[in-house]
């Protein structure tokens, strides 16, 4: 019976672009244009932290800060796959062995691979153009003053739909998971940024990671069971009431904003 080959994985985040496959004995890193070589030797850990994952380099002294290589903005599942395949390859080493510098063992590859544009930046970059199209229309149809006018309405709308979504997930998932989901206790892990990151596993044995700034040694979580890496803190209630307003004023920002630009086009198109 032949073991199945490890499909060649691409992990596409908002920033950088990490690949690992079959018959590699690196993780290729692709970055602003440049491409990467990390040895699986030059690899302590890899760590996945919702939708982002943390390649950790292996450090000549202990006390010497590790080199992160870090992927954003990735898909859930895709990120989960990528670490259990990195550390299925991970070489094992002895206890009190000799230990190298990984950032050392890195290597940079004459190959460059254009950069495609995430579909974030597709969707806020066609979100610029049908604005655009329906400033000028407007200024054009009905009053030049409206050029400018129109997008400080429509940056309005944008930040109330960015706390929407920010805050409004966040309450959505702190008042429904703890109901809904399994509850356990996180242990502090590491900080990055000033920020703590706490790891769990799920009820299926998978190992994640939550970032919260103000729990302790240990932080009580609760996670979706169909979703493990979606997780939520316990909301007090003066941050419920809290997240709830400003969802709400938010929504309006939103709604407001949009009305405001979609009424004027349709008033400068009837002439």
């Amino acid at each position: 019976m032949t073991t199945p080959s490890l499909p060649s994985l691409v992990l596409r985040g908002s920033s950088s672009t990490a690949r690992f496959g079959d018959g590699l004995d690196y993780v290729q890193w692709e970055q602003d244009g440049q491409v990467t070589r990390i040895p699986l030797e030059a690899i302590e850990d890899v760590r996945g932290l919702g939708r982002a994952v943390e390649v950790m380099l292996t450090t000549a002294q202990a006390d010497r800060p590790a080199s992160v290589y870090a992927v954003h903005d990735a898909s859930a599942a895709a990120v989960a796959m990528f670490c259990a395949a990195v550390h299925a390859r991970l070489p094992e080493r002895a206890p009190g062995g000799p230990r190298v510098d990984g950032e050392d063992l890195v290597t940079a590859v004459s190959e460059v691979r254009p950069r495609r544009p995430s579909r974030r930046v597709l969707l806020v970059a066609a979100a610029i153009a049908v604005f655009a199209v329906i400033d000028v229309t407007v200024g054009v149809l009905r009053e030049p003053g409206w050029l400018v006018a129109l997008p400080f309405v429509q940056l309005f709308a944008c930040a109330g739909a960015f706390m929407v979504l920010t805050l409004g997930r966040g309450l959505y998932d702190g008042l429904r998971l703890p109901k809904h989901g399994i509850t356990v206790m996180a242990e502090l892990d590491h900080y990055t940024n000033n920020t703590k990151v706490y790891r769990y596993t799920d009820h299926n044995g998978g190992l994640h990671f939550y970032q919260d700034s103000t729990g302790g040694e240990q932080l009580e979580l609760s996670y979706d069971p169909c979703n493990p890496s979606r997780a939520a803190a316990p909301l007090s209630l003066y941050l419920q009431v809290g997240m709830a307003l400003m969802t709400v004023v938010g929504l309006g920002m939103a709604c407001g904003g949009l009305g405001l630009t979609g009424y004027q086009f349709v008033v400068a198109l009837r002439g």
